[in-house]
C-alpha cells in the first residue's frame, strides 16, 4: 500500500489541512500519516477559533517518531501545507530536507484577502519552492512568491515565468484559480509543457475554506497515478469543481473538463 505523509494544520471542525487531505486520500487506498503544524478547533477565519497546541509542538519530532514506527521512506510523497510561525517552519524545513518527493502548498493568502501569514513565513515559502518537486498554489500565492502584482500579471507572462521556474528547479507546478476572462483558469506546468483549463467561478454565499487543500490532495493522488500532465489537470479540475458545485447544489450531473495546451501562448 502506498504511503502519503501530510504535514499541515489539523482542524477539528472544518474540512481543511490534514482533514481535507484525509477526506480525499483515505478512500483511495493509501496509508495516510498526519503530522500537525498547528491544532485548531475550527478554521482561523472563524473569530472564536481556538488554537490548542503548546509552543513546544514540533512537527520534526512527530515526523521522526512516525517514520520510525511505520517504516516510512524518503521516497514517500509528502504534502506540506499551512505553517503558523517561523519556529514551526524551521522544524518543517528538516522534513523537507529529509524527504525526496515533496508537494508544497504554500498556504499564504488569496485575492480579496491578501497575505494572512507573517512575512517571515512567506519568505520561508519563497525559499522552499526552489527545493521541492511539486508546487500547488493559488494565483495570489504564485504572484507573491514570484514578486508580481496580481493586478498587472498577464497570462503570457505567467506562462513564461512558470516555464522558466520549472526548467530551472526541475519541478512541476499547479497554479489554481487564475482570473481569466470572467472565469477561473487552472494551469499545470512541467518544463516547457503547459496545460490549462477554465472553469466557471462558483459564487459561494459564504467564503469556502479548504478548496485549495482539497485540490492539493487530489493533485497528490494523481501524482501517484503516473499519468500525463493533461490528464492530471483534467482530473483535478473536474473532481474539485464537481465537489464544490455539489456543495452549492448547482450540479445535476458531473461535468467533464478538457485541458488545452498553452505551450505557444
Amino acid at each position: 500500500m502506498t504511503n502519503i505523509i501530510s504535514v499541515q494544520s489539523s482542524v477539528f471542525n472544518d474540512l481543511v489541512g490534514n482533514q481535507a487531505a484525509r477526506h480525499i486520500l483515505s478512500g483511495q487506498g493509501y496509508s495516510f500519516y498526519e503530522i500537525p503544524t498547528v491544532i485548531l478547533t475550527s478554521h482561523k477565519a472563524h473569530k472564536s477559533s481556538l488554537q490548542l497546541h503548546p509552543q513546544s509542538l514540533n512537527p520534526w519530532k512527530i515526523f521522526s517518531n512516525i517514520k520510525k514506527i511505520y517504516k516510512l521512506k524518503k521516497q514517500d510523497l509528502t504534502i506540506v501545507g499551512y505553517i503558523p510561525n517561523i519556529e514551526t517552519s524551521k522544524s518543517v524545513a528538516k522534513i523537507i530536507k529529509n524527504q525526496k518527493k515533496i508537494l508544497l502548498d504554500p498556504v499564504m493568502g488569496d485575492l480579496g484577502v491578501g497575505l494572512y501569514i507573517s512575512e517571515d513565513v512567506a519568505k520561508f515559502f519563497k525559499k522552499m519552492i526552489t527545493k521541492v518537486s511539486f508546487i500547488s498554489a493559488n494565483f495570489f500565492e504564485w504572484s507573491y512568491l514570484n514578486d508580481e502584482n496580481t493586478n498587472h500579471y498577464e497570462l503570457p507572462q505567467i506562462i513564461k515565468d512558470l516555464k522558466l521556474f520549472s526548467n530551472r528547479h526541475k519541478s512541476q507546478l499547479l497554479i489554481r484559480s487564475i482570473p481569466y476572462k470572467g472565469d477561473l483558469l487552472n494551469i499545470l506546468c512541467q518544463n516547457n509543457k503547459v496545460w490549462g483549463i477554465t472553469t466557471p467561478n462558483i459564487n459561494f454565499k459564504n467564503r469556502f475554506h479548504g478548496a485549495g487543500d482539497l485540490s492539493t490532495a487530489l493533485y497528490a493522488h494523481y501524482i501517484n497515478q503516473n499519468i500525463s500532465l493533461k490528464k492530471t489537470l483534467e482530473n483535478i479540475t473536474g473532481d474539485i469543481f464537481n465537489l464544490l458545485a455539489l456543495k452549492q447544489s448547482k450540479l445535476n450531473r458531473r461535468r467533464v473538463f478538457k485541458a488545452k495546451s498553452l505551450d505557444n501562448l
